[in-house]
């Protein structure tokens, strides 16, 4: 009788495992489906990003020679402009030394008048 009990006991084990090992397998089978489905969406982000990348890298190129274009620009212009201002810098300079020559010339005359008249040279 033990070994009828035991027998039941064991048949209602193997029942119940059999039961566990299929849940488990059709776990198994929908992770692999899952599996699947999300190969196919990272396969369609990774061809998205390098597109994306692509794009962008494009888009990087083109704006870096507007960028230095701009900049050749500007610097040419900037280049004029300091150009103008070292001209017109130079005739100041040239004009107010001849200013500063002309006063030191009409200084010296009027000392060497003063002088002249001091002394009774005229």
């Amino acid at each position: 009788m033990a070994a009828m009990l035991e027998a039941e006991d064991v048949e209602a084990r193997v029942a119940r495992l059999e039961s566990d090992v299929a849940h488990i397998r059709s776990d198994v089978a929908e992770m692999k489906v899952d599996i699947r489905e999300l190969r196919k969406d990272v396969a369609g982000l990774r061809g998205e990003m390098h597109t994306s990348v692509g794009s962008l890298s494009e888009e990087m190129h083109t704006s870096v020679a507007s960028l230095r274009e701009e900049m050749h620009t500007s610097v040419a212009s900037l280049r004029e402009e300091m150009r103008q201002g070292d001209a017109c810098l130079l005739r100041e300079i040239i004009r107010s030394s001849l200013s500063g020559r002309i006063w030191m010339l009409l200084l010296i005359g009027a000392v060497l008048a003063v002088m002249a008249r001091g002394f009774k040279w005229v």
